[in-house]
């Protein structure tokens, strides 16, 4: 599984599969999975628009379905950490560079989350010297020492990934 082949960003995930993914991965704290309803009232969709999405990411080993459970692979939760770390490495830059106030830089950050490749995040990893957490305190996946220990790599497991509290 490749994250971003391009400099503008994953291009083997469209902007709607990176927010499905990071729905599922915020709705799944917890109880470590969520439902096609929870899912639908979230974005503001209907229930068959996420019944149709979900069947996709199954068909890309992202998500998986138990009954009513829809729970993220490994691969789909090391995918929505890697979406939820560029959004809150983003805020960061917002919040520390550009002193926008913290309550206005989420928007923003959503936008840029979906066209930040490999060398962007690098790059803006760099200059705000991997910061751990956003502004608000949530964790920069990427930049957790855990993660440094993997080298960042996806591993190629399509079993169901029991998402814990962020």
């Amino acid at each position: 599984m490749i994250f971003c082949k391009r400099s503008m960003g994953c291009d083997d995930l469209n902007s709607s599969r990176q927010d499905y993914l990071q729905t599922i991965y915020r709705l799944s704290v917890g109880k470590g999975y969520t439902t096609n309803k929870k899912i639908a009232d979230f974005l503001s969709v209907s229930k068959p628009s996420v019944t149709e999405m979900i069947g996709k990411l199954q068909g890309e080993g992202l998500v998986a379905m138990d009954g009513a459970h829809i729970f993220l692979t490994e691969d789909g939760a090391e995918q929505a950490k890697r979406l939820l770390s560029d959004h809150r490495l983003w805020e960061y830059f917002l919040c520390s560079v550009l002193g926008m106030p913290e309550n206005t830089v989420h928007e923003q950050a959503d936008l840029l989350e979906h066209v930040t490749g490999d060398e962007l995040r690098l790059a803006l990893n760099r200059f705000l010297n991997y910061p751990k957490a956003s502004p608000t305190g949530k964790k920069i996946y990427d930049n957790l020492p855990e993660r440094a220990e993997q080298g960042n790599k996806l591993k190629k497991s399509k079993e169901v990934f029991p998402v814990h509290p962020v």
